[in-house]
């Protein structure tokens, strides 16, 4: 006997380098995406353990839908990224990524997916490369490259 599943979970996933603010809005937008059950790893690496998305794996069920902020809250790595989805619809569920709009129930052409790819590289990449500049500002360093002369050799070409 065949029980179809008329109503889909919605769950959420969110991950953070540490307690702090993007935690409190990733929280928020899932909620407002429907999210009844909401995972969540805090990690500093991309090696990390991550038992949030393991427990998330672990309670899917087929024709569930898995509501991510954007990409690099699912990998750290694009391999990683790219594993997480697999994982997810091996299972028989669907990925809903609230920032890009994107979802995995929508038929795609194939540039369109290498379109998803590159942009799911960027947001990695962004959020990677974020705490390092963070703490750069904080140190006083701005980024970008030197100038080429210092205001005094200005001032002496005057």
């Amino acid at each position: 006997m065949i029980i179809l599943r008329f109503f889909m979970k919605k769950i959420g996933y969110l991950k953070g380098f540490r307690q702090d603010e993007s935690i409190d809005f990733q929280k928020r937008e899932l909620k407002k995406a429907g999210c009844s059950i909401i995972f969540k790893d805090i990690v500093s690496s991309s090696k990390e353990f991550r038992s949030g998305f393991v427990t998330l794996l672990d309670r899917l069920e087929m024709g569930d839908r898995v509501v991510v902020y954007n990409f690099a809250k699912l990998g750290s790595s694009l391999s990683q990224l790219v594993d997480h989805v697999v994982a997810i619809q091996d299972r028989g569920a669907h990925l809903y990524f609230v920032e890009e709009s994107i979802e995995t129930t929508m038929m795609m052409s194939f540039s369109d997916i290498f379109q998803v790819l590159k942009q799911g590289k960027v947001s990695i990449d962004q959020e990677r490369t974020a705490p390092g500049r963070q703490g750069a500002k904080v140190r006083g360093l701005l980024g970008g490259r030197p100038e080429k002369i210092t205001d005094r050799q200005t001032q002496e070409i005057k």
